[in-house]
């Protein structure tokens, strides 16, 4: 996953973001009390916390779609978290004021699997001229 995310593409090859993973389970369970209010987070055995320069999510979008391919190429399951006190999971993992935190991922091995949702047909969604 480290590769993955080493690898992605950003503006002028900048890579302007950093990646915490938290695999301590007390600080996973923290997080998911004061900060997101969602119990599933302390159940992961790992949380991605997403950082990066301010107004370059964008960047963090694509390193972060790289990570969640390369794992699930390798049989682990991950989800996207964007709802969670920002101000909270700052403290919490001390990241500076002067970083952005986008995005989390949970990452482990699913309990289940769920059946393949319905897409739109590629004609929807795919215009070539």
């Amino acid at each position: 996953l480290y590769k993955a995310i080493q690898s992605a593409p950003s503006g002028n090859n900048r890579q302007p973001y950093r990646f915490i993973f938290v695999k301590d389970a007390a600080k996973r369970r923290e997080i998911a009390e004061k900060a997101c209010h969602q119990e599933f987070i302390s159940e992961a055995p790992v949380l991605m916390v997403a950082t990066c320069e301010k107004g370059r999510a964008f960047d963090v979008a694509i390193a972060v779609d790289h990570m969640i391919l390369a794992a699930t190429d390798a049989g682990l399951g991950t989800c996207w978290i964007g709802w969670f006190e920002r101000d909270v999971m700052r403290k919490i993992l001390d990241i500076p004021e002067d970083k952005e935190i986008p995005i989390m991922v949970t990452i482990g091995y699913a309990d289940e699997k769920p059946p393949v949702k319905e897409r739109k047909p590629i004609s929807e969604l795919i215009h070539v001229i």
